[in-house]
């Protein structure tokens, strides 16, 4: 498979959680303008970009060979973490604050609007932002070993973020049910990349 495709695969797999989380704020009727979203986006790749150049400051410590099969190897565990967050139950989540533990955003969007205004605005889009941003972190560096262009990849993610999240919003009262089964895909798509990489 040739990086084009390694790269579609890994920004559709980065990104997709917008499009959960944006069905999820459509459906509830939570307003987050085209500003918050275009904010949101180039945190995503802005995020990714730094994480991308931490991980090629790390390349000349480490083997090629090693390299490649670490960033491999991390890309499936943050897969089976993705995957371990969609199965869990419910019960298991924890009662902290979104400020202080952001990835409970990803599990219940709701909790992004912290003020329960309606709307999601001012400080809750970066909240909201940094939790989209999250796998964006461990997937640079991953990135970055198995020789994905940091600069193109964090400029599509930025784009596919954006398209992600406005569309999740527009079309979010039509997928009603269907928003659950749209979510376990980025782990999917990350051990699939993370396997191919292994072999």
């Amino acid at each position: 498979m040739g990086v084009p495709m390694f790269t579609f695969l890994f920004v559709l797999a980065v990104s997709m959680d917008s499009f959960g989380i944006g069905c999820v704020l459509g459906m509830k009727k939570i307003h987050i303008t085209f500003r918050g979203i275009l904010l949101i986006s180039f945190v995503s790749g802005g995020m990714f970009l730094a994480s991308s150049y931490l991980g090629y400051l790390l390349l000349p410590f480490i083997s090629p060979v090693y390299a490649e099969r670490i960033g491999a190897i991390a890309l499936i565990l943050i897969g089976m973490y993705f995957l371990w967050q969609f199965f869990r139950s419910p019960d298991q989540e924890d009662e902290e604050e979104p400020w202080l533990n952001p990835a409970k955003v990803l599990n219940d969007p709701l909790a992004a609007d912290v003020d329960h205004s309606g709307g999601i605005q001012g400080k809750e889009v970066w909240l909201l932002g940094a939790a989209l941003s999250l796998d964006t972190i461990g997937a640079g560096i991953s990135g970055a070993f198995i020789g994905i262009s940091p600069f193109l990849t964090a400029t599509l993610i930025a784009i596919s973020t954006f398209a992600m999240l406005s569309g999740g919003v527009i079309s979010g009262s039509k997928w009603t049910e269907k928003v659950e089964s749209v979510s376990i895909l980025p782990g999917v798509l990350l051990i699939i990349i993370g396997l191919i990489k292994l072999t």
